[in-house]
């Protein structure tokens, strides 16, 4: 695999063109359309649904390539658990997708480390970028206004400057409490892997290249942990904080729910376009926030995501020509402007005035992009990262118990399995992601006085054996009392309020209220409800089956600016936990 892009724009396209009169000298009525060249392609999630409709678009052309008609089937995934996925062979079951022909990561870095991990070559041919965006810091506009930008050139200095002194009184604004900083986690995401590239960068002066000794270097370390200190907790992808802010701005309050995300400056046009996941369909269609993100690039060292196209080593022949053609499609003026359009550069680091003026920037980087680290060097950052400057935090996990939770998965299938029984396995893969210095406890939601649990905070480290064996004894029976055991874990997580930590509550329950008396769910809702993401407890809810309240559910994830997460079905719900669990 060569890193970087290797063939220029006009050569792509004129391949394109030659591809296409090859296609119209094919005579239709000798095209066997019911047997297509299928190509997988596989993209980040950002770009998925764009790069879906472009495949559609591209589908719908009927393509001919080397005789034989081409099809393009796209599926999405987080850039770094694609690289997982494939340094680790594929195993479609596990990443629920079949293993792709072409990748579409947000970062060539990835590729580098998958090959690294996999201590193989997994890519062929050219690595060319099918569009770029530039790493930034995604600010609300009034509160960049107040650290004094446009004028004032911010960049990871004043991230670092914020985390030491949070406290937004010093710039005239106290009703917004302290800084807290958003940040996608670096082993699953590109944003988050190029944020801490920079920051690290920044840190080391900017050499030419970062070298294993800028990493574990003293100072450079203690600037990295600084600016990471404003974290309030960790996501797979900037679409959580943006959702969260989005529901926020519309509310009115005037209080931004996140002073800073570092994420792409494509995300930061879609979330003020209206759509804060970023689906091309919400573009200018749902309202725009009422206090808009400025996409600054930091003065003192960014990325640029290079969105590579790259072939795996396992196609056919045939299915590498149609590779090249559909690569061809993408880079072709048009498609470049539809990536232009939902707030990309086109591949050579283009943008049009609207989108520099939608995020405050200009069609031109101001900052240079600073060189990639090599795939032993990145490695090597995510384990000083995970040892040494991730934030850490408690996390109190609440687990329905009722006797609903007896219920078979399948009522009409003789033996099925409990809602209890299918839940456990999964609740103990979900604790042995947590890092060691973790702190954990175990509580359980039920009236029956037998089954109640009320574990201690303990680091995961010291009580994940105990921990187990307490989720392999877990016993279901009694009423739901959502509204009671939630306000008592919200209670006993009040009490370990760090604002250099995270505070966390996993809450999981498969029905609605039923308990009689206590606390009624208003006063529930009033209770948990957050002005400040820095000194809160988030409550991030599962909807375990069709029964479960989703409506309070819902509305307890939002007053604590968490998430509420609702499988489509119970067997998706190992998949739910390894995404909550990401935030920790």
């Amino acid at each position: 695999m060569t890193v970087g892009r290797t063939v220029p724009l006009v050569v792509g396209s004129l391949v394109g063109i030659i591809g296409v009169i090859g296609a119209v000298l094919v005579p239709s009525a000798s095209v066997d359309y019911s047997d297509c060249v299928s190509l997988r392609v596989n993209s980040s999630t950002e770009k998925g649904d764009l790069v879906t409709v472009l495949a559609d678009e591209y589908n719908s052309e009927k393509h001919v390539v080397e005789g034989r008609c081409a099809e393009v089937r796209v599926n999405k995934l987080t850039s770094g658990e694609a690289a997982q996925h494939l340094a680790e062979g594929w195993d479609a079951s596990q990443a629920k997708m079949p293993r792709p022909d072409v990748w579409l990561p947000s970062t060539s870095l990835w590729a580098g480390l998958a090959e690294l991990r996999s201590d193989r070559t997994l890519f062929t041919g050219e690595n060319d970028s099918i569009t770029t965006s530039p790493l930034v810091i995604g600010m609300p506009r009034k509160m960049a206004v107040a650290l004094g930008w446009p004028d004032k050139h911010l960049g990871w200095s004043d991230l670092r400057n914020l985390a030491r002194n949070p406290d937004w009184t010093a710039h005239g604004h106290p009703e917004w409490g302290l800084f807290a900083m958003g940040k996608d986690k670096p082993p699953l995401s590109s944003s988050g892997l190029a944020a801490t590239i920079a920051a690290y960068h920044a840190a080391a002066g900017n050499p030419a290249q970062l070298t294993e000794g800028h990493l574990t270097d003293s100072e450079t370390l203690e600037f990295v942990r600084d600016v990471e200190s404003s974290v309030v907790h960790y996501s797979e992808d900037s679409v959580t904080f943006l959702g969260n802010l989005y529901v926020e701005d519309q509310k009115g309050t005037g209080k931004p729910y996140i002073s800073a995300m570092i994420m792409q400056e494509q995300m930061v046009y879609a979330y003020n376009q209206g759509a804060p996941t970023g689906n091309p369909s919400h573009m200018g269609r749902q309202r725009r926030p009422n206090d808009p993100l400025v996409a600054i690039q930091p003065a003192d060292s960014t990325v640029v995501l290079d969105h590579p196209f790259l072939v795996l080593d396992h196609v056919s022949d045939e299915q590498h020509a149609v590779a090249e053609h559909f690569r061809d499609f993408l880079l072709e003026r048009e498609q470049q402007d539809r990536f232009i359009e939902h707030g990309f550069r086109d591949s050579e680091g283009r943008t049009s005035g609207d989108v520099a003026d939608s995020v405050g920037t200009t069609p031109q980087l101001t900052t240079d992009a600073v060189g990639l680290p090599g795939p032993e060097v990145v490695d090597l950052m995510l384990d000083v990262w995970q040892d040494r400057i991730r934030i850490r935090g408690n996390v109190l996990l609440l687990l329905d118990v009722s006797g609903s939770m007896n219920e078979p998965i399948d009522p009409g299938a003789p033996g099925s399995t409990t809602k209890l029984d299918l839940l456990k396995p999964v609740v103990k893969q979900a604790l042995d992601l947590l890092d060691e210095e973790i702190n954990v406890a175990l509580w359980t939601l039920t009236t029956a006085p037998e089954h109640v649990v009320r574990e201690q905070l303990r680091p995961i480290g010291e009580a994940r054996q105990e921990l187990l064996a307490l989720v392999d004894d877990l016993e279901a029976d009694g009423e739901t009392n959502l509204y009671d055991a939630t306000h008592a874990a919200y209670q006993a997580m009040g009490g370990k309020i760090d604002p250099n930590h995270f505070n966390a509550i996993v809450l999981l329950t498969d029905g609605r209220d039923t308990a009689r008396g206590g606390v009624s769910r208003q006063e529930l809702l009033d209770a948990v409800t957050t002005e400040d993401v820095k000194t809160s407890v988030r409550i991030f809810t599962i909807a375990y089956g069709g029964d479960a309240d989703r409506a309070t559910l819902d509305a307890i994830a939002t007053a604590t600016k968490a998430r509420a997460y609702d499988p489509s079905n119970l067997s998706d719900i190992s998949q739910v936990f390894r995404s909550v669990f990401s935030h920790f």
